[in-house]
């Protein structure tokens, strides 16, 4: 997909004008109104400055044989990383419950952050497998070695 046209789709899906996209970036919105409609690329630090707002990496913006939308991957990792800023939208409401949620997300250390990263990515088999090991680890003693090892592998996949 055009770099123009993805960065376009990005923003609607996210619900930013062009102006307010324009306005966070530094860049003028004829200048934006541009890169949108392919007539222009965005510069290295304009597609940082981007990517940023839009909450995925300046890569995933550039990569024209990247696939839309991002991948899960994409914006988990973007999810461990300490210092990836996400998109703005000053007229977002949120409830209690989620600026707590996000307390604690901010709160939690960089491993922290990459295991629940892992957790979101797991699918519900490894999911009910670590929970199953979690609420029957006193048990492992019992099984024979080749269902640990295999057990073990399972667990290493997530």
């Amino acid at each position: 997909m055009e770099t123009g046209r993805k960065i376009m789709n990005l923003r609607k899906d996210r619900g930013v004008a062009q102006k307010s996209l324009a306005q966070m970036t530094s860049v003028t919105p004829s200048a934006l109104s541009r890169i949108e409609a392919g007539i222009h690329q965005p510069r290295g630090t304009v597609a940082l400055r981007i990517a940023r707002e839009l909450g995925v990496t300046v890569d995933y913006i550039l990569d024209e044989t990247a696939p839309y939308p991002p991948p899960a991957k994409v914006l988990l990792k973007n999810l461990s990383q300490d210092n990836v800023q996400e998109p703005r939208d000053h007229n977002m409401k949120i409830s209690s419950t989620e600026k707590r949620l996000l307390k604690s997300l901010r709160d939690l250390s960089s491993d922290e952050r990459k295991l629940l990263a892992r957790c979101l990515e797991a699918n519900n088999k490894e999911v009910r497998l670590a929970l199953f090991a979690l609420s029957r680890g006193e048990k492992l003693g019992q099984l024979d070695e080749g269902e640990i090892n295999k057990f073990q592998k399972s667990l290493d996949r997530l």
